[in-house]
């Protein structure tokens, strides 16, 4: 029966969807856009290349903020018409596996249960930390009393995570993601060059210039509107001009990621300091990362493959592996 269910990681920016055998996969943006207030226009992909484009009249917005969802009208509208169009090719399932962060409330947990509920799911809904679905996505040995670190950058939360016989130990979940590098990117760009862009442009910014340590000197142009004129303009903004103003914000995430070491157990911590941390999420992408944090933190910092699929392929393994069963769990209601 755990076979039928099918894994999904809703994520604040994409939600991705895959079946037991991994044949189907779906990555689709977790946005909504909404004309009057009522009318439903877009949803998904589609929103997303309304957003920062749109009327007044029209509102693009994410319905998840903090890892958690903001609004439950708008969410469960966005996993009906997501999950519709992901069973019209894969057999219908009996319900999900759900990865969520695992400082959410009880009653955090219930708008989970009560939005997929609601989404095609046929009342079947299991959840796992989404922390125990990164490190089960490394093929660790997750149900054996050794401690495993895992650090996920994501676009709204940070989630460090500190692992053992497949418990979450410790574990703190930071409000502070890629987003938030965009945002100040945006602010960077109207200091140092006068110009208005959007956090679109910010985010196409960081993943093609954003270095830690050292980088390629590279530049690019970008169209905004002049802060003193008002009129559109372009300007080419470098590498390490958008480097240096993400500093800060990466530091803040060191720290508390060191805060957390602190509290470990010793016999756990021995574990950890000979496997390292390990660092996923889409933020983690940026160049030279990790060096950059091993060298402020003091530990062996890895990265792993394909960090932005890293929850949903736990989930995965999770559901093929009966030894795993455990790892998931029914929503507190």
């Amino acid at each position: 029966m755990f076979r039928s269910l099918y894994g999904v990681d809703l994520g604040t920016d994409t939600i991705k969807l895959r079946d037991h055998d991994s044949q189907n996969f779906m990555n689709t943006r977790n946005m909504i856009a909404i004309r009057n207030k009522t009318e439903v226009i877009a949803i998904g992909d589609e929103a997303f290349t309304m957003y920062e484009k749109s009327p007044r009249n029209v509102e693009v917005s994410c319905p998840m903020q903090g890892g958690v969802i903001a609004s439950a009208t708008n969410m469960e509208l966005v996993l009906s018409y997501t999950l519709k169009k992901f069973t019209t090719f894969t057999k219908k399932s009996s319900g999900i596996c759900l990865a969520v962060p695992t400082d959410i409330t009880p009653v955090q947990q219930r708008a989970f249960f009560n939005v997929l509920n609601d989404a095609r799911t046929n009342g079947r809904v299991r959840i796992v930390d989404k922390g125990i679905a990164d490190i089960v996505s490394i093929n660790f040995p997750v149900l054996e009393n050794k401690g495993h670190m895992i650090v996920n950058i994501g676009a709204d939360t940070t989630e460090i995570s500190v692992i053992s016989a497949g418990h979450v130990i410790l574990s703190k979940t930071l409000h502070t993601g890629g987003r938030k590098l965009d945002s100040e990117i945006c602010t960077m760009v109207r200091r140092k060059f006068n110009l208005n862009i959007g956090m679109k442009t910010a985010e196409q910014l960081k993943n093609n210039l954003a270095f830690m340590i050292n980088g390629p000197r590279l530049e690019q142009k970008v169209f905004g509107i002049h802060t003193l004129s008002g009129l559109p303009m372009s300007d080419v903004i470098p590498s390490l001009a958008v480097s240096v103003c993400i500093v800060d914000t990466i530091d803040e995430i060191i720290d508390e990621i060191k805060q957390v070491i602190d509290r470990i157990p010793p016999t756990l911590l021995v574990d950890i300091e000979r496997e390292g941390v390990f660092l996923t999420g889409g933020v983690s992408l940026i160049l030279n990362l990790p060096i950059y944090m091993q060298k402020e933190i003091g530990l062996p910092i890895y990265h792993l493959q394909d960090p932005c699929n890293s929850t949903i392929r736990g989930i995965l393994a999770i559901i093929n592996n009966k030894d795993y069963r455990n790892l998931m769990r029914a929503p507190k209601l």
